[in-house]
C-alpha cells in the first residue's frame, strides 16, 4: 500500500498558504456572489467534498463536477458564466494536476515520481482546496441574497 511520506504531508500542509487565497480567488472571479445562495450554497460544495472524501481519484471529482454542470440546464449554478468560463469549468481547471491552484501546490511536494503517490497528493490538495472554498462561500453568504 502506497502512502505519503511525512515530508510530503508537511509540504501539503505548507501549501495551504497558496490554496486558501486560490480558493477565495476562484469564488470571487467565478461570480458566485451573483448567484442566489438558495441556488448555489455551501451544500453544493459539501456534496463535492463528500465525493472527494470517498475516492482517491481526481477523475472521479472532475466527473462529479461535469455531472453537476450537465444538470444545470438553466445556467444558473454550475454553468453560471462570468468572464467567459462557467463556475464548474473554472473549478475543474483549478483542481487539475496539470493546471491551476492544485498543480502549483503539487509542485512544492517532494518525490512524486510514482504515479500513485502523485495521485494521493493531488487528492489531498483537492480536499484541502474544496474545504477552503466551502468555508469562504459561507463567508460570502453575508453579502448574497
Amino acid at each position: 500500500m502506497t502512502s505519503l511520506t511525512l515530508a510530503q504531508m508537511r509540504a501539503i500542509d505548507q501549501s495551504k498558504e497558496q490554496l486558501v487565497p486560490a480558493a477565495e480567488k476562484f469564488l470571487k472571479e467565478s461570480g458566485v456572489s451573483g448567484i442566489p445562495k438558495k441556488r448555489f450554497g455551501d451544500s453544493q460544495l459539501r456534496n463535492l467534498i463528500a465525493v472527494a472524501n470517498e475516492t482517491e481519484s481526481p477523475a472521479v471529482v472532475t466527473n462529479f463536477v461535469r455531472y453537476q454542470i450537465g444538470r444545470d440546464s438553466r445556467g444558473q449554478t454550475w454553468r453560471f458564466q462570468s468572464g467567459g468560463q462557467s463556475l464548474g469549468e473554472r473549478l475543474i481547471e483549478d483542481l487539475s494536476a496539470d493546471a491551476g491552484a492544485v498543480r502549483e501546490a503539487l509542485a512544492t511536494v517532494p518525490a512524486l515520481e510514482d504515479p500513485l503517490t502523485k495521485q494521493l497528493a493531488t487528492m489531498e490538495l483537492i480536499r484541502q482546496y474544496l474545504g477552503f472554498a466551502s468555508r469562504y462561500l459561507k463567508y460570502l453568504d453575508l453579502e448574497r441574497r
